[in-house]
């Protein structure tokens, strides 16, 4: 079992089962929501995500047929997304993982639009913009 909390340690939470490929999203939208270069996440299914404490402080950034953002009301910590494309899945941002992961990034997705700013230094894949499965 894998737990982690927001900044404020309002929500706490679980996932049941084992964490998907680590991401670096570089997107424009990730970027603004982050406040960062990257955002950083894993995809696991949503049946395995557990709030265990806070769940009344877990709000949602609504944005239609796009990407649902959800955060801690009070700290404003990012927890996970959510597609309407993939409705079984959700993208656990990694860094509100309390329990230590020994897994790296996989890849890095809209490599294209990334900051002009930043330069990525390692060795994963790289992807123009989401790739197809």
């Amino acid at each position: 079992m894998i737990k982690g909390s927001c900044l404020c340690g309002g929500v706490q939470y679980q996932i049941h089962g084992a964490l998907g490929p680590i991401i670096y999203c570089h997107c424009k939208r990730c970027r603004k929501s982050s406040g960062s270069a990257f955002v950083t996440s894993t995809e696991i299914h949503r049946a395995n995500f557990e709030a265990t404490q806070g769940q009344e402080l877990i709000k949602k950034y609504e944005n239609p047929g796009a990407v649902d953002r959800f955060f801690c009301a009070h700290c404003g910590s990012q927890l996970y997304s959510e597609r309407t494309a993939t409705p079984l899945t959700m993208r656990v941002r990694l860094g509100t993982l309390d329990t230590e992961i020994t897994e790296r990034v996989s890849s890095h997705i809209f490599v294209g639009s990334k900051a002009e700013w930043h330069e990525i230094q390692d060795e994963a894949i790289q992807y123009q913009e989401r790739p197809t499965p």
